[in-house]
Formats: structure tokens, C-alpha cells, sequence
């Protein structure tokens, strides 16, 4: 399936420019995506994976009929325009858009009757609703309900540039931005798991936004289907004609074209006000005609009225799996219960006071304070919700004391034990790593990766290394794109640890996880390397250095040394990394990260010292009322087992693996107490564990 994927999505983006108009611009999207990312079949193919699962599983038919509100925020783009004219569109004009999307995702649309009667049944109410966002995302009333304003005047690069610096939190809000297009595209959107988070949500062009009287500009596209038509492809949905006349029979309608069986193929857009009988594609064994009615086709505005059952399945299995965060998002609530909560973070084994630990309280909202000198803290703003709860200090090891647990103003005050005599950083917190730079470009940045790729390879991370807490790591620029967007050029980028004290270890070692990418860059030999050392304050010595031989080594690879080896224990040790592009007349593409640092007494187990192996396990819905899907990729040979446990470490489920690569299926722990639950996929050398939330 990957490949047919792969060559049915790159043929219709070349043969859509060539030869129609460019109204959507999500297929160009894509193309851009196969053309640059090596992993976009299988990333395509792992979302297509989700959805199917989803749909076959129980959870799927309990949760049909639950209303989703989606909370929305405009990012109105413009170019010093008054309130209310031209690119600095009215409020107005977008609550119309709001309204638009409720009419048409609710089936409130008064236009159903234009259905045709062969396609009449077919209509489905996708149970989704958009309100505008009425706080921000620090829990702020917005001066203006759901819309952010920016006087921006050069809008090129418009993925890369102006949506990184606006967008919202995209696992809380749908993001629209509002632009010139241009005189023939009218929007675009991206699908979930496929782009980097920096970019994702939806672009139309100001003069489509909502409908008239609000909206100001009389087109053929001036009743708000342009939207609908785009948060439909933000939801996973793909054009009615893609890649033409495929998936002709009901063996193959769910494997090709848009994926849907409910939707007849056509064998390319429709425009305009179409023939009601036209028919461009012949599948058997039924023979339908084309149906250029529905939101996913081109035609104008006012002959678009429909979302089909099966596009209902498809964006409610979305909402489920990969835009799953968003169900629970604060972001149309019309008030947040805020009451001060206060804590106190210990020593593990003395019970002292730890002064100015870091705590972390991660939820839909986030809440972040550092503990006084007694180890105190409080959150005077925190919000009724559910938590994932940290604590972190350097020169302790990072305890997440809480998963997925309800706060509100009747909790308990909570205390947080932390183990000394252990440096960990895996950067979900802001230890003040030393950033210097002799090169002009791809500087150290503490983030969420973005991704980039070069000549199909993944230069930058597009995500941060595994088995640690948070999504952050350390790389070299962070603009996503391709890797010659921001990567080291002519000169060297250096992180230096803070200070940790070796005085008080005996036999200490240490571990990171590193990523060197060395591409030639106009047939250019690489000469570039990536260094890492320790300095006691008296010597300063090499730990590795990769070199152009190694590289590129574009994947994260774990490291373990015993510093006894190396330096002298002393009380003034740092951790120094150096990138580097070595001379401006041999260029080439460097991109570096660092991730889960990490000293302690003795020696790591064998498990930890793996230096790189595709293993992966995943568990949705999660929380869950008691059904779960578990999907697993791992290179096993031989046995394997997979199995969930309870808190007091009692197997209540359990599965052999058997020589594969990959799987899913569906776990029911309906009859288990609510609770926390362990998923493991243990193989012979290693294995994985993720937290599970039963909620009843």
C-alpha cells in the first residue's frame, strides 16, 4: 500500500498544476511533502493505519453520536489596513465563517434539498462544532474573542515564517490564518501527523471568508464553503477526484483515491455550476455519477451541500486519534475555575527541603513556578483540569509525579520527592545552557523539533529523542523546510552544561543522545564534524568526535562513557558541544541535536545503552473508558510479549509477538478499576512502557 500511496499522490499533484486552476492548495502541500520527506508514504500510511483501526473498534461506535466543539483562533494577516477593510477583515465576517462551518459540519445547511435525490440519505451530521477561542492560551480574556491581528507586509515563506511566529497551541486550537492568495487559490490545509506542528492548521484567502452581507467580496466563493472544504482536509478527509478514476470496486474504494466508499471516484475537479448527470468515472458494480456537490469538490459555493457518512467516519476517527488533545481543550469555555494550589519538593532520601526546584504542571493549559528556598511553590491561577505533574531541579533526577490526575480547588496539597546524587536534563525544563556561536546561521534552540530534510533525507530531528519526559530537545535552528533553511554555515555552534559537581561520585558515568547530519551540499565532500568534552575546570578532553566518515549519523543515537576514564572527579565539570561547518569555501549541510543528558553513579543497564533501534509502542484513546487500541513497530525477531499491568504490578493482559515489524489491536479493560495502567512490549534485549488512564 505504501508505494501505491506514494505514486497515486505524486501523480495527481503533477498532473493538478498542469492542467487546472489552482483553488486548493493542500495538494501542492502534499507534493511538496513526498518530494522533500522520505517518510511521507509511511507517515501517510500510519495515519490511514489509525483511522482503520479506529473504525473497527468499539470505542468508535460508543463515541458517534458526542458532540466535539472545536475551539477556533484567527490570525488575520495584513498590511496596515483599518479595522474592517480589505486584508484587515471585520469580526464579522469571520463569526459568519463560524456560523458557516456549525451550518455545514451540523447538517443545518438549508441547501440539503438540493441534493440529488440518487445521492439523497447520504448526508451525514458530522456532530462537530467551532466556537471562537474565548481565552488565550495563558488563560487571558481575548480583546478579541477568537482573532489575533498582525501588520505584516512581507508574507513570502508564509509557512516557515508567519505561522511559526502566530500560530497558537495546535493540539488546543484549530488555527486559520487569513491572507492574499492571490487571484486563483482560495485556501489550504494541512492533514494531521504529515507536516511539522509549527505549520499546522488552515490558510484561506481573506476575500472567502464567510458569507455575505459580512463578507464584503462578491465572488462564486462567497458563502464560506471554502473553509469547510479546508477544515475538512485539516481533518483528514481528501479530495473527492483524487488521483483520478481509482478505487473502482468495493474491494479498493477505501484503499485509493480519497479512501472513501461513500464518495463516487471522478476523474478530475469539477467547476463552476456542473451538469447534474455528469459522470466521469465508471466503477463496478454499481456505475454512479460524479458528486461534485460534496464540500471536498471544487464546484461554487452554492452548489457544495454535503459531507457523506463515511467522511463522517473519517474526520470523527481523526478527532479521536491524531487530533485527539483538541476534544479536551479549555479554549471555548466561557470562564476557567481558577484557585491557587501550593505544594512542597523533597529530597528522596533525606526528606530536606529542595530550594528552587522547577515544577511543571501539564495540561491543556500549562502552568510552570520554581519552589522558594523552604521548597515551596504555588500556582495561584491553576485551572480545574487534568495534569501531568513534574519536578526537576539540576543535580536531580526528574520525577513526573503525576499522570493525567484531576486538580481543582478541593485537591490536596501534593508533595514531590526528588533523587539527588543524579543530573538529568532531557530539557522539559530551562537549566541555562551556555548558547555561543561563530557561525551565522543554525543556532543552538531549546524546542520543540520541527524537522527539516535534505535531498530526502531528515537532516533536523522531527522529533526529540525517545523514553524521556516532554517533547523538547536541543538542535541547531529550528525553521523546518529544508535542511539548507537554517543549518550551521561557515563556523561553529557551542552548548556548555551548567556546572555539576563530581566531588561526592565515586564511579560516575555518563549519557546523552546525540544527532550529527554531514550532507554534501553541491557535490562538495564533507569536512564538518561534531564534537563532545568534558572540561573539570583544570583539562579538557574529547569524549567523540564525529567525523565526515561517520556521518551522516541523522538519527538519535545514545552514548555512554564512565568519566573516570577521562578527567579527574571534581566539584567544576561541564559538558561541552561543539557543531561545525569547518570553511566557507567547502559548504555543506550540519544540523546537530542533543537530548536526555544524563550522570549518575555506576554503570547504565544494557537496555539504556542501546544506541539506535526503531521500536515504537502507541495507546489511544488515552484516557480511555475502558477500550484502547495498542499499535506497536518494532524490528522483532523471535518472541516478543506485550502485556498491561496494574499499579501494584499485576499482569491483567497479555500477548506474544511473533517475528513482525508492526500491529495493532484492540485491548478491552472495561471491567478493570479506573486507574493508572502500564503498556509494555518487551522484546529480548529491550522494551518500552507507556502509562494508560482508565477513566469510567
Amino acid at each position: 500500500m505504501k508505494s501505491l500511496l506514494t505514486f497515486c499522490l505524486l501523480l495527481f499533484a503533477f498532473s493538478l498544476f498542469a492542467q487546472q486552476p489552482e483553488k486548493c492548495g493542500s495538494d501542492k502541500l502534499l507534493h511538496d511533502l513526498f518530494q522533500n520527506n522520505p517518510n511521507a508514504a509511511q507517515l501517510l500510511k500510519q495515519t490511514r493505519d489509525d483511522i482503520s483501526a479506529y473504525l473497527n473498534s468499539n470505542v468508535s461506535r460508543n463515541n458517534r453520536q458526542i458532540i466535539i466543539t472545536i475551539p477556533v483562533v484567527f490570525h488575520v494577516i495584513h498590511n496596515n489596513q483599518t479595522l474592517g477593510f480589505g486584508l484587515n477583515i471585520s469580526h464579522a465576517q469571520i463569526q459568519s465563517q463560524i456560523d458557516v462551518l456549525n451550518e455545514c459540519y451540523r447538517l443545518r445547511n438549508a441547501d440539503t434539498a438540493a441534493i440529488p435525490s440518487w445521492f439523497q440519505g447520504r448526508q451525514a451530521d458530522i456532530m462537530v462544532e467551532f466556537c471562537l477561542a474565548q481565552f488565550d492560551t495563558a488563560g487571558t480574556t481575548m480583546a478579541e474573542v477568537g482573532v489575533t491581528r498582525h501588520n505584516i507586509s512581507n508574507t513570502s515563506n508564509f509557512d516557515t515564517n508567519i505561522k511559526p511566529s502566530t500560530q497558537w497551541d495546535p493540539s488546543r486550537y484549530l488555527n486559520i490564518w487569513t491572507t492574499n492568495l492571490g487571484n486563483t487559490l482560495l485556501g489550504y490545509a494541512t492533514p494531521p501527523g504529515l507536516f511539522p506542528w509549527n505549520q499546522d492548521g488552515v490558510v484561506l484567502d481573506y476575500r472567502h471568508v464567510g458569507k455575505a452581507p459580512d463578507n464584503p467580496f462578491a465572488s462564486s466563493h462567497d458563502k464560506g464553503r471554502t473553509a469547510v472544504h479546508e477544515v475538512g482536509h485539516w481533518l483528514n478527509l481528501y479530495h473527492t477526484f483524487q488521483d483520478s478514476c481509482v478505487g473502482m470496486t468495493p474491494q479498493t474504494c477505501n484503499l485509493q483515491g480519497d479512501f472513501i466508499c461513500d464518495t463516487p471516484p471522478e476523474a478530475s475537479a469539477t467547476f463552476g455550476q456542473p451538469n447534474l448527470l455528469q459522470n466521469t468515472c465508471h466503477e463496478t458494480p454499481v456505475d454512479e455519477k460524479d458528486m461534485w456537490m460534496n464540500y471536498m469538490d471544487y464546484a461554487d459555493d452554492d452548489q457544495l451541500h454535503l459531507f457523506t457518512h463515511d467522511q463522517c467516519d473519517v474526520m470523527r476517527a481523526t478527532l479521536a486519534t491524531s487530533r485527539l488533545s483538541i476534544q479536551s481543550s479549555l479554549g471555548c469555555t466561557n470562564e476557567f475555575n481558577s484557585f491557587s494550589f501550593s505544594g512542597h519538593v523533597i529530597d528522596a532520601s533525606s526528606s530536606a527541603n529542595v530550594a528552587n526546584a522547577k515544577v511543571l504542571f501539564d495540561g491543556q493549559e500549562d502552568f510552570e513556578t520554581t519552589a522558594d528556598a523552604f521548597g515551596n511553590f504555588t500556582i495561584p491561577n491553576l485551572l480545574d483540569g487534568y495534569y501531568d505533574v513534574y519536578a526537576g531541579k539540576w543535580g536531580y533526577m526528574t520525577n513526573q509525579f503525576a499522570v493525567h490526575t484531576a486538580f481543582s480547588s478541593g485537591s490536596a496539597s501534593i508533595t514531590i520527592p526528588l533523587e539527588n546524587h543524579h543530573y538529568y536534563d532531557d530539557f522539559l525544563f530551562d537549566y541555562n545552557w551556555t548558547k555561543n556561536a561563530t557561525s551565522s546561521g543554525g543556532f543552538w534552540t531549546r524546542d520543540i523539533p520541527v524537522g527539516t530534510f535534505y535531498q530526502g533525507e531528515a537532516a533536523n530531528p522531527e522529533l526529540d529523542a525517545q523514553d524521556d519526559f516532554g517533547l523538547k530537545c536541543f538542535m541547531t535552528g529550528n525553521g523546518g523546510g529544508t535542511g539548507t533553511t537554517d543549518d550551521i554555515d561557515n563556523g561553529t555552534v557551542t552548548l556548555i552544561s551548567p556546572v555539576f559537581d563530581l566531588s561526592g561520585f565515586t564511579d560516575p558515568y555518563v549519557r546523552y543522545e546525540r544527532w550529527f547530519y554531514d550532507g554534501s551540499q553541491n557535490s562538495n565532500t564533507p569536512d564538518d564534524n561534531f564534537t563532545v568534552k568534558l572540561n573539570n575546570g583544570v583539562t579538557t578532553v574529547t569524549l567523540e568526535n564525529t567525523t565526515p566518515a561517520q556521518a551522516p549519523s541523522n538519527y538519535w543515537t545514545t552514548k555512554t562513557f564512565r568519566i573516570s576514564d577521562y578527567v579527574a572527579l571534581t566539584s567544576n565539570t561541564r559538558l561541552i558541544i561543539d557543531a561545525s561547518d569547518a570553511t566557507s569555501s567547502n559548504p555543506n549541510i550540519v544540523e546537530a541535536g542533543l537530548d536526555r543528558f544524563e550522570i549518575k553513579e555506576g554503570i547504565f543497564s544494557a537496555l539504556n545503552d542501546l544506541e539506535s533501534e526503531p521500536f515504537q509502542i502507541a495507546v489511544y484513546p488515552n484516557p480511555t473508558n475502558g477500550r484502547v487500541i495498542v499499535k506497536y513497530s518494532a524490528a522483532i525477531v523471535g518472541k516478543a510479549k506485550l502485556k498491561v499491568m496494574n499499579v501494584i504490578g499485576e499482569e491483567i493482559f497479555s500477548k506474544e509477538v511473533l517475528n513482525t515489524t508492526q500491529g495493532n489491536f484492540e485491548i478491552d479493560l472495561s471491567g478493570q478499576a479506573q486507574g493508572i495502567y502500564f503498556v509494555t512490549l518487551q522484546t529480548s534485549h529491550s522494551e518500552k512502557t507507556l502509562k494508560l488512564s482508565v477513566l469510567h
